[in-house]
């Protein structure tokens, strides 16, 4: 069977092609996304739902958008998500109490490149760094009675120009499980 394999070492070029090619393989893994809830908890008897405290917290350089805007863009993102899901929208006192904050931060990375391809001796402190806005995203769902029954959490680059499609989209999948209709019953 056995095909041979030849060492080809790989130049310089390659070598820094490769190094970039990981850097933004890196820099595409940006978004981290959680979901949690009670797999057994019953979301049946919830009808309806009304927006309690959210706020915006993105310093004032950082803004793409004023605070109105952000809100408008996530309440409706979120009562698009639950009107499909087939829950009714009121101003107080809902079934569901949705909030959420929304904030981002500059931030800087740096990582070390090593001695990929330097010659003995030479100076190994090769590093490489990038400058981010990181944005931020926690939406609450909690009941009358104020207990926790769903959470997003998402973080992902801030630097996104549509901001309002990527709020739709986020919220999308962090209510991609949560129904309202009864879990069918296995049968035995």
């Amino acid at each position: 069977m056995g095909g041979a394999y030849k060492y080809v070492p790989l130049g310089m070029a390659q070598k820094i092609l490769i190094i970039w090619l990981m850097v933004l393989a890196f820099c595409a893994q940006g978004q981290e996304f959680k979901v949690e809830y009670d797999k057994k908890h019953d979301f049946t008897r919830y009808k309806t739902f009304s927006f309690g405290e959210s706020e915006i917290v993105i310093p004032a350089d950082q803004r793409t958008a004023p605070d109105a805007q952000w809100h408008d863009w996530m309440k409706k993102a979120l009562q698009d998500e639950f009107a499909e899901k087939g829950l009714a929208f009121v101003e107080k006192d809902g079934d569901l109490v949705i909030s959420y904050i929304i904030g981002s931060v500059s931030r800087t990375e740096v990582q070390n490149l090593g001695p990929m391809g330097m010659a003995p001796g030479a100076d190994q402190s090769r590093l490489w760094n990038r400058d981010f806005k990181q944005g931020s995203i926690i939406i609450d769902l909690n009941n009358r009675q104020g207990f926790k029954v769903w959470r997003v959490t998402a973080t992902t680059h801030a630097s996104v120009p549509d901001a309002e499609r990527q709020l739709d989209q986020l919220v999308g999948e962090g209510f991609r499980k949560f129904s309202i209709k009864p879990k069918k019953s296995k049968k035995k």
